[in-house]
């Protein structure tokens, strides 16, 4: 079976033209019948509930599918036949009656396997919707037309352009707490909480759906397709199930986390959540949403792409007396400029308050946080390399939380004297003097389960030793890393402490 079933922007079907005088119209003949032609949204492209299908895939529907179309009080169902939209009941159609018509019609026909049948007025949304041909039975949408005596069409031929009833909701973790390092914590299942009717009623229940899941980039990803309405701050909107290892690579552990508050949701928008994940608690960070129809992108939630709106994030943020701030979606390749301003706009900010989080970013500049005195908690989830004296002289920083970083330059730390927390990721060079003026062996460092001996000198710069694993080294049990003494070294499962504690 092709991956195209269910796909996409509905087709434009092969036409039968057929002339006929008024009177020829009012009369209940095949040459007086409803040809039908349907599309999603006029002549836009929609992606329709299918995730993986390529653009032509997600532009055709596939032999079989169906669409009800009511008018002057008769409905029939139209059934995708070869390459034309057929009466599923021979002997049944649609007629002009050669005077102004009014046209409901809907799609699809039902919202599961069994009887939930969907009207234009009321559609369903399937508690099961795992597979391509489930997700995509919930895909809910109709079409209202108003037909004037004047515009009938001399080819017969009904335009339907659908329009969607339901919101698309797309889960992804973009990160696991630091309880996680070295367990290979995975996002192995969500489930959303929806009412299963469209439009919901505020007496109507929730429920939990199981979602469409597909890789992508080495991650899950999940999709639903759910009712939308008014928020519900009382009621749990996810259900995360996480799977790790116990740091061993034995046994897979199993989790399961929950995030409240259903937010309000409008029809025909697709919502993307970014969930960060500790052992104990989840949270949504960056949200973004895109008009499914037209497939343009509206900044939501704490999604930012531009300097301009980092800064007015941090603003924001402290003018409501928040200290915990996260900036998402900040380019891979940020420059000094867009550091420059955000060291700005946290300036007035106390000393040593701020925890904040950047995602995006993955080379932080030379000097991007030197001389931030406010910072507290600096993580940076995607970051792969540190740059010179990127945190010189932060006299509040405290944690430092880099868990993929490889590569730092010289004094990228130095003069930090409140330092005392600082995960890293499988260092493969440094450059001289990064921990200078800090006082290490106050300092608990995680380091990669896959870090190597770094040789060199502090005056020189390190390099990383392939052929030898740090886990297993002298230097791992006497907490040495690139010189300097710490107060713990923990890499992998293995933790070296000092006996003084």
């Amino acid at each position: 079976m092709k991956i195209t079933r269910y796909m996409g922007a509905f087709a434009v079907i092969a036409m039968l033209a057929a002339c006929s005088t008024d009177d020829e119209q009012s009369a209940n003949t095949a040459a007086n019948e409803v040809k039908i032609a349907a599309t999603v949204g006029g002549n836009s492209i929609f992606t329709r509930s299918n995730p993986l299908g390529t653009k032509a895939e997600q532009e055709s529907f596939n032999e079989g599918d169906a669409i009800s179309v009511t008018t002057e009080g008769t409905t029939v169902i139209y059934k995708k036949t070869g390459e034309v939209w057929a009466p599923a009941n021979a002997g049944e159609f649609l007629v002009w009656t050669g005077n102004a018509q009014s046209f409901q019609a809907c799609y699809p026909m039902k919202a599961d396997f069994l009887s939930t049948f969907n009207s234009f007025s009321i559609g369903y949304v399937s508690v099961v919707q795992s597979s391509i041909e489930r997700i995509a039975q919930s895909d809910y949408m109709t079409c209202s037309k108003e037909i004037k005596k004047a515009d009938i069409p001399s080819d017969r031929q009904l335009d339907l352009n659908f329009e969607r009833q339901t919101a698309r909701i797309i889960v992804k973790a973009s990160g696991f707490g630091d309880e996680f390092y070295g367990l290979n914590p995975t996002l192995s299942a969500v489930e959303v909480y929806s009412k299963l009717k469209v439009p919901a009623e505020d007496g109507d229940s929730y429920a939990p759906i199981q979602t469409y899941k597909k890789e992508e980039n080495g991650s899950n990803v999940f999709y639903a397709l759910v009712s939308p309405g008014a928020g519900n701050n009382a009621e749990n909107f996810l259900k995360l199930t996480v799977t790790y290892n116990d740091g061993e690579g034995n046994a897979t552990q199993t989790k399961e986390l929950y995030v409240k508050g259903i937010p309000a949701l409008s029809k025909a928008m697709s919502y993307t959540y970014d969930v960060k994940i500790g052992k104990d608690k989840a949270t949504i960070g960056n949200v973004s949403v895109v008009d499914w129809g037209k497939g343009d992108a509206i900044t939501g939630g704490d999604a930012v792409t531009t300097t301009e709106n980092a800064v007015l994030i941090i603003k924001n943020a402290l003018a409501a007396g928040k200290t915990n701030i996260v900036i998402n979606n900040l380019a891979a390749n940020a420059d000094i400029s867009v550091f420059n301003a955000i060291r700005e706009a946290l300036s007035s900010a106390s000393d040593g308050s701020i925890d904040l989080t950047v995602y995006g970013v993955e080379a932080l500049p030379s000097s991007a946080f030197l001389n931030c005195k406010p910072l507290k908690v600096i993580s940076l989830p995607d970051v792969k390399s540190i740059e010179s004296v990127a945190f010189q002289d932060c006299i509040g920083l405290k944690t430092i939380y880099a868990p993929i970083v490889s590569s730092i330059s010289d004094y990228a730390f130095a003069d930090c004297p409140e330092l005392n927390s600082v995960t890293l990721g499988n260092i493969s060079a440094a450059g001289i003097n990064i921990f200078d003026n800090v006082f290490t062996e106050i300092v608990d460092l995680t380091l990669s389960k896959d870090q190597k001996v770094m040789t060199g000198r502090d005056y020189e710069g390190w390099k990383s030793d392939e052929s030898q694993k740090y886990a297993d080294s002298s230097d791992h049990k006497q907490r040495q890393f690139l010189g300097k003494r710490f107060l713990s070294i923990k890499c992998g499962s293995r933790i070296y402490k000092s006996t003084n504690i």
